[in-house]
């Protein structure tokens, strides 16, 4: 049994993009997926000066520990301006001076919700676009729009659920593929 990482790019205590990643997690069947929230692991906003001074923040270090221990994630953000979070790109960018590719070429699928009706599908194009250079094999995405609208008592609508579904098989098949390699 393969073993995922599941966490969004949200700093909210009642995040959407939390839910639909604990949401997703459910739908995994074959791996075991721990969900973490990204704001157990503060630190500082990048600056190189910062980091000749004082190092990667250890928070950061404990996260790329454990990303290193997993063999696939799933990230889902919400769309702040057309792109990720503040936070969510801080903790990439520290990520970023750790040794290797924090994503370590394993399977990503990248997922992201809103209020709206896009779903943030503006800052998935973009992640889709950078996150392999972040050494993510990207699998699939995922965009939930009029999130309000779908998820009720944290349950996705069977429709949603079903499209969720296809792109966790994708995940699941990625990591079966990797293990037979």
């Amino acid at each position: 049994m393969k073993k995922i990482l599941a966490f969004s790019g949200s700093n909210s205590s009642k995040s959407i993009n939390q839910t639909l990643v604990s949401i997703a997690s459910q739908v995994v069947k074959n791996h075991k997926v721990t969900v973490i929230d990204i704001r157990d692991f503060p630190a500082p906003i990048y600056g190189e000066d910062l980091e000749g001074d004082s190092g990667i923040p250890e928070k950061i270090a404990e996260l790329r520990t454990l990303m290193d221990e997993h063999d696939a994630f799933i990230f889902s953000t919400p769309e702040h301006n057309g792109y990720i979070p503040a936070v969510a790109k801080n903790t990439f960018d520290w990520l970023s001076r750790t040794e290797g590719k924090f994503f370590g070429e394993k399977p990503v699928l990248l997922l992201s919700t809103s209020p709206g009706g896009y779903g943030g599908a503006n800052t998935l194009n973009v992640l889709k676009g950078l996150a392999p250079w972040w050494g993510a094999e990207v699998v699939g995405t995922y965009s939930l729009g009029s999130f309000y609208d779908k998820v009720t008592d944290g349950k996705l609508e069977e429709e949603e659920l079903s499209k969720l579904t296809t792109n966790i098989n994708a995940l699941e098949n990625a990591l079966s593929e990797k293990a037979e390699a």
